[in-house]
């Protein structure tokens, strides 16, 4: 009787422990549950979410502040490309002179240029859509028959959207497509279009380089380079290069020609990576810059183009040799 007893008390401790157990277990998955939901987004707001503007310890991670490098002298203010070139390959691209527009006044029909052979011959195409582009603010190739133009049209000298998808036998005008491209306004160069709308730029931008719908950096007169990584809502402290001219996006960052740099007696390819805050020189191209602005420079595909006065060259190792 009392062995009875004793397994009756043993399996009655047991089921004790194992109630308190159970309960405890329960406990912390309710606990693990509750921390779920405050910590977890509620579904479908974050597509409806505008641009936020970066913290500047965020910002400075994505593209840190430069350490600024005396000069003996101020660079050279550059002015803003009078040209625009856009690279497919090593063989293809496109470009145009940038044209001007005058509210009221009558323009000449925008003319783009086209080229399958590395730039030794260049076909011409007039840009005929209903808009009546006078002028090219943003020149985008994305293979031999397929180009975008942003540029001021009309009487009014309105930015418009035109585009080809025939190597130039037609173009179409796209107003609802102008609202997602990055473009630099004329009115006001001091401020920049992404696909978030109108924003302020840091400074009276020369020229636009874009990386993607939110990365894009720009040139400003004084040959300072700023990026953004949040679709022009913040900019980075920026990086100054000496002479810098004209300004194109490359593999993980940018590429800047420059007149006049120390070592070069032509036209200076540097980089400015996403992840450092200095350029790089990388070669130099003997070409000459032969007037203000007359300078345009494009990469693609693994190669470097650059438009310098006459000459356009092709270099295939990123801006190294030419």
């Amino acid at each position: 009787m009392p062995d009875v007893r004793r397994k009756r008390g043993q399996r009655a401790r047991t089921r004790r422990r194992l109630a308190v157990v159970g309960i405890g277990a329960f406990v912390l998955v309710d606990l693990a549950l509750v921390a779920v939901a405050l910590t977890s987004e509620p579904a479908g707001l974050a597509a409806d979410r505008g641009p936020v503007a970066l913290p500047s310890s965020v910002a400075n991670e994505q593209a840190p502040t430069p350490t600024p490098t005396p000069t003996a002298t101020a660079p050279a203010l550059a002015v803003a490309p009078t040209r625009a070139l856009s690279a497919v390959d090593a063989e293809t691209a496109w470009r145009s002179q940038a044209g001007s527009c005058a509210p009221g006044g009558t323009a000449d029909d925008l003319v783009l240029e086209s080229t399958t052979s590395g730039g030794g011959t260049w076909s011409a195409t007039t840009v005929s859509s209903e808009a009546a582009l006078a002028g090219v603010d943003r020149l985008q190739a994305t293979a031999a028959d397929t180009v975008f133009v942003v540029g001021p049209a009309g009487a009014g000298c309105t930015p418009s959207f035109a585009q080809t998808f025939t190597g130039g036998a037609e173009f179409r005008d796209y107003p609802d497509r102008l609202a997602a491209a990055w473009f630099v306004s004329r009115t006001s160069t001091s401020t920049v279009h992404s696909p978030a709308g109108d924003r302020p730029a840091p400074c009276a931008v020369i020229d636009l380089a874009v990386a993607g719908d939110a990365r894009a950096a720009v040139l400003c007169g004084d040959g300072t380079v700023h990026r953004t990584v949040d679709g022009a809502s913040t900019w980075d402290a920026g990086t100054a290069v000496e002479g810098a001219v004209a300004l194109t996006s490359g593999a993980g960052g940018y590429l800047l020609a420059a007149s006049g740099a120390a070592g070069c007696d032509g036209v200076a390819i540097s980089s400015v990576l996403d992840s450092t805050t200095a350029a790089a020189p990388l070669g130099c191209a003997p070409a000459t810059v032969d007037a203000p602005g007359a300078v345009a420079v494009s990469a693609a595909a693994g190669s470097v183009w650059l438009w310098a006065g006459d000459a356009v060259l092709v270099s295939s190792d990123g801006g190294r040799t030419w």
